[in-house]
């Protein structure tokens, strides 16, 4: 039997080889191209140097001639004196999209669905938005500022249009984000759950009365909940590489969001018991907390509660964060300022320098698909980073920029 079980451990090491090989050659074969644009695309990421030549910019215009020294070159040149950070930021989503659309031209599935998620998540913001605005009375043409580059879709510019009635044309604009759009499956599923709730069955001609009702926010969190759960099930279905790194991000991103709906329902009507259930239901349905810490946290109302849910050593990493944030929540509390108190964060700000790490992460395994994801989510953040430096300069205080912005992939000790 030795020389069996030694043969056939030396085919099982031979299969798994085998399987590896066929992984990565077919990878370089269907996607090499485009992981080698995003991994030269990663060099571009400003640098300690450029944050320093930010910081010592006295005006937007100086922090244009600070950026046309970087990657991002003379983006800004057409646009006319005094500069406004708003400008600034959408200038730099648009240099995003434009890379985006250019790597994602270059792909063949099943990497151009994937990217197609990524996209999914900034559609939900636009549509988000542009129901708002409806719901407001505001023409989507006044909203055109707002729009998320990445996140436009096909009919966008019909709903656009100047000429657009989106009064009169209600019922377009439902038809076009539940029929021609990615996002739709996630955004009837929504309006069945709200509609459960009332008579059932839902027709076009209803949707604006189902809205009119409903907390927006809470919308956009139950469909971006639905697009995070959907985008994981692929990753899984993909296998390999992908499967393990993609995993790994969305199951902590899945833990965040659990984290951010739990704490900032604390000082709102969410904590109640009768809303208990609605913010419960935003929840993803995996993650590592799943199931046993989120069974926990559904029960939690207030700080001790928290506490003790997420008292298991495994989830010390996120009472760690918690920790963290005790002193925003506790000054929002009670002088609803927490921001502005110096050395407080928010869970937010937390949760972006952790992901930042994260993302960094995924460029240092190779043949997958998760290098594209975390390149986005790292130039989200970049120009989170950039936008806080104009405000800070409008503010003149520009030694805040160096100790509060994450920097990406900086020179490790």
């Amino acid at each position: 039997q030795g020389p069996e079980l030694l043969s056939h451990s030396c085919r099982a090491r031979a299969q798994g080889r085998s399987f590896l090989g066929m992984e990565l050659s077919g990878f370089n074969v269907n996607h090499g191209f485009c992981e080698a644009l995003v991994r030269g695309l990663r060099c571009g990421f400003l640098g300690v140097e450029d944050y320093r030549r930010l910081g010592t910019s006295d005006t937007l215009d100086d922090m244009r001639s600070a950026l046309e020294e970087t990657d991002y070159g003379t983006f800004l040149q057409d646009e006319p004196s005094p500069l406004l950070v708003s400008t600034i930021s959408k200038k730099c989503y648009e240099k995003l999209a434009d890379e985006f659309r250019y790597v994602k031209a270059q792909t063949v599935e099943p990497l151009t669905t994937f990217m197609d998620f990524i996209a999914r998540e900034k559609m939900i913001d636009n549509v988000c938005m542009i129901i708002q605005g409806a719901l407001n009375h505001k023409a989507p043409v006044e909203m055109q500022e707002k729009i998320h580059p990445l996140g436009i879709f096909e009919n966008m510019k019909t709903i656009m249009s100047e000429t657009f009635d989106v009064q009169g044309g209600f019922e377009d604009v439902y038809r076009i984000f539940l029929v021609d759009t990615p996002i739709g499956p996630y955004f009837e599923e929504y309006l069945k759950e709200a509609d459960d709730k009332r008579e059932g069955g839902i027709e076009t001609s209803q949707v604006g009365g189902i809205l009119t009702k409903q907390d927006l926010e809470m919308m956009k969190a139950a469909l971006k909940k639905a697009w995070l759960e959907d985008f994981h099930n692929y990753c899984q279905g993909l296998g390999g590489t992908t499967a393990e790194v993609m995993g790994h991000m969305l199951k902590m991103e899945a833990d965040f969001r659990v984290l951010l709906v739990t704490l900032n329902a604390l000082n709102t009507n969410l904590s109640t018991e009768q809303k208990l259930q609605e913010r419960n239901s935003l929840y993803p349905n995996f993650g590592y907390l799943y199931p046993e810490g989120t069974k926990e946290l559904r029960k939690v109302w207030n700080e001790t509660t928290i506490r003790a849910a997420l008292d298991p050593p495994n989830y010390a990493k996120y009472l760690q964060l918690f920790d963290q944030v005790k002193q925003f929540y506790d000054a929002e509390r009670s002088e609803g300022a927490g921001r502005g108190v110096a050395g407080i964060q928010s869970i937010e700000d937390l949760i972006y320098a952790e992901c930042v790490q994260m993302y960094e992460m995924a460029f240092e395994q190779q043949y997958h698909f998760g290098v594209f994801y975390a390149w986005v989510k790292l130039r989200e953040q970049e120009i989170r980073n950039i936008r806080w430096a104009g405000d800070m300069i409008i503010l003149n205080k520009k030694d805040e920029i160096d100790t509060t912005v994450v920097k990406i992939f900086q020179p490790r000790a």
